[in-house]
């Protein structure tokens, strides 16, 4: 004789409760998420900041030498002929280079909260 076995519930008998899987527990209501928002901002700011810096490294001469000649037509930019030098107004920083200059100018405008273009 074969033995059959039974799998399931049986009225009268507790035998179904032995082999019952735990419930799966539900997500807590409160969880604190305050790092994986952290995190988040953190991987956003990375991002931003590499977008920036590959569209200033990306900018040719021609194009800053453009930026230059309106920087200094609205006095955002001051030229120093004697030492062959540009003085970025707002800062008083001083620069050589016209790609460093309009990078900074860049960064600087990007960085200011006041709301006002310079």
């Amino acid at each position: 004789m074969t033995a059959v076995a039974f799998v399931g519930a049986v009225e009268g008998c507790d035998a179904h409760h032995a082999s019952r899987v735990p419930p799966m527990t539900a997500p807590e209501r409160h969880a604190d998420t305050s790092d994986d928002a952290e995190c988040f901002e953190r991987e956003q700011l990375a991002r931003d900041a590499d977008q920036a810096r590959r569209r200033i490294d990306d900018l040719p001469e021609s194009e800053a030498r453009k930026l230059i000649a309106d920087f200094l037509e609205d006095d955002t930019v001051v030229a120093v002929p004697t030492d062959r030098m540009l003085v970025h107004a707002p800062t008083n920083t001083v620069f050589e280079d016209v790609v460093q200059l309009a990078a900074y100018h860049q960064g600087w405008e990007a960085g200011r909260d006041d709301g006002v273009n310079a």
